[in-house]
């Protein structure tokens, strides 16, 4: 197989703007060193286009590497050694690596080849020199921002952070954004949507297709509360506030809440539902206890701050009247006025019957029967009507765990609990 020539370039929006290491201005360089040396070797170009040298995570860097290891290359050739590294490790990471492979490694500029030992040295000098230059400009960037910060502006590029927009770099709210993270938030923390629900919603009521790691930090970023982080500090006169701590910190509380690993998660029927009065959400807890050589386990709701608990059992009880209503509310009504309608038609059959008879047009043992069918269907339509607002209730209590707890989940989105009164107090409901 015939090894060709590696030519690889790369240049960061710095460089650009400071030293002119433009793409164009590398490759002519390297083509020069080439076309001297290597006049005849096909010529293999990777180019890296506004990426850092701190490591070789770059995309042409690694297909560069991965042609390396395949032992495609004879020769890497490069404008300077920083194009290629920036990092001491990184460097002679690199060198070793081409070495193994049977490459060699040139950086035009700083005549460097490290095909012989002192060309190997000069590269360790130069890369010290180069990753203490990397990190000098790292500093004093990070020196310059921080100074911005504590001047009140905002100090990153790019585009504005969604719910806010800038004027020379002062974070101001723009109205209709901050809205829409607020709406998100209530409907998060007090109706029981997701993550995934908010993704539907925002599509569906403000047309914006986002991912759920843009929602999750529309809702958890603490921007919303007027705190801006930076290098580990919080300041608080550079980004104005949104929505009030209370709501923020529920839906932190909320994003952040332990989650009990499965299976176990499947046994709790009100999962991440139950919140004690004094506003904490209730964490999970079992006991196990042995009676006539059985082990049964309770499963519990714990408030932390009130350090007290209510068995699921008893909580279960407490709801599954108003939920077995709920849910009976929920039910079309077209399923109750068809079997009004099949009442009334029932009843007009039977007046019809009689008419019949009364006219001999049928004879008894037709009515009779006639009679005594119709009577029937309408008993079993008057008891069905009778039982369908009881329906929920008995649903729920027939139920096996399965479904209870997919039942509870779709329909309920909070639980209060009182744990002085020993009840619940307010259940809110999925919309």
């Amino acid at each position: 197989m015939t090894k060709f020539v590696a030519m690889y370039l790369r240049v960061s929006t710095f460089d650009q703007a400071h030293n002119g290491y433009g793409l164009g201005d590398q490759e002519v360089q390297c083509r020069k060193y080439i076309d001297l040396y290597f006049p005849e070797d096909e010529i293999k170009i990777y180019k890296d286009d506004g990426y850092s040298a701190k490591n070789l995570s770059r995309p042409e860097m690694k297909r560069m590497l991965d042609d390396v290891y395949k032992r495609k290359i004879h020769t890497i050739v490069a404008f300077k050694l920083d194009r290629l590294t920036r990092s001491v490790i990184d460097t002679y990471k690199l060198i070793k690596t081409v070495m193994e492979y049977d490459c060699s490694l040139v950086a035009v500029v700083d005549r460097i080849d490290i095909s012989s030992a002192n060309g190997r040295m000069l590269v360790g000098i130069l890369s010290v020199i180069s990753q203490w230059e990397r990190e000098v400009i790292s500093e004093r960037t990070v020196a310059g921002l921080e100074q911005m910060v504590r001047s009140g502006k905002y100090p990153y590029g790019g585009r504005d952070p969604f719910g806010w927009t800038r004027d020379k770099n002062v974070l101001k709210i723009v109205p209709e954004e901050a809205d829409i993270i607020k709406d998100m938030t209530q409907k998060y923390v007090y109706e029981g949507y997701g993550i995934d629900d908010l993704r539907i919603y925002l599509e569906k009521t403000y047309g914006m297709k986002k991912k759920w790691y843009f929602i999750r930090n529309c809702l958890i970023n603490k921007r919303n509360i007027g705190i801006f982080e930076y290098h580990g500090v919080e300041y608080r006169d550079v980004v104005p506030a949104i929505m009030d701590e209370d709501l923020y910190y529920k839906a932190v509380e909320k994003a952040t809440h332990r989650n009990v690993s499965q299976p176990n998660q499947e046994m709790y029927l009100f999962h991440g539902l139950v919140h004690c009065k004094c506003g904490k959400r209730c964490d999970h807890v079992s006991t196990v206890k042995t009676k006539n050589k059985y082990r049964h386990t309770y499963y519990y709701y714990w408030c932390p701050e009130c350090n007290k608990r209510v068995n699921q059992d008893k909580l279960f009880n407490q709801i599954v009247i108003p939920l077995g209503l709920h849910i009976n509310s929920n039910k079309t009504s077209e399923q109750l006025k068809r079997l009004e309608d099949d009442l009334l038609f029932f009843k007009d059959r039977k007046l019809q019957i009689l008419d019949d008879y009364i006219n001999g047009n049928i004879d008894v043992t037709t009515y009779d029967l006639s009679l005594k069918k119709v009577k029937k269907l309408i008993l079993d339509i008057s008891k069905k009507i009778k039982e369908f607002d009881e329906s929920g209730i008995r649903q729920l209590i027939c139920a096996d765990r399965v479904t209870k707890r997919n039942l509870i989940q779709t329909h309920i989105s909070y639980i209060t609990y009182d744990f002085e009164l020993g009840d619940v107090t307010d259940i809110v409901y999925k919309k």
